[in-house]
């Protein structure tokens, strides 16, 4: 088991706007967790929507878990 404090492991970014929102999380699950945060009124407002019917759409994601800088399969993404 490594210890990896204070590093860019994992990001979150925002899927409309394509930018980081939240920098610098050590192991997946923490970053997980704050995207799950985020998008909590997204997902209330989904559930509301959608309350009762059977063939529901998938689940929204407005905010998606990325590699950080100093991740070890880290790649620069150059789609616009």
């Amino acid at each position: 088991m490594r210890i990896t404090a204070d590093r860019d492991i994992y990001n979150v970014k925002n899927v409309a706007t394509k930018k980081v929102v939240k920098v610098g999380f050590d192991n997946k699950m923490d970053a997980k967790d704050e995207r799950n945060k985020l998008s909590e009124k997204v997902w209330e407002k989904y559930n509301k929507k959608y309350k009762g019917v059977k063939d529901k759409p998938a689940k929204p994601f407005p905010f998606i878990v990325v590699k950080g800088k100093e991740h070890p399969k880290y790649k620069v993404d150059v789609t616009v």
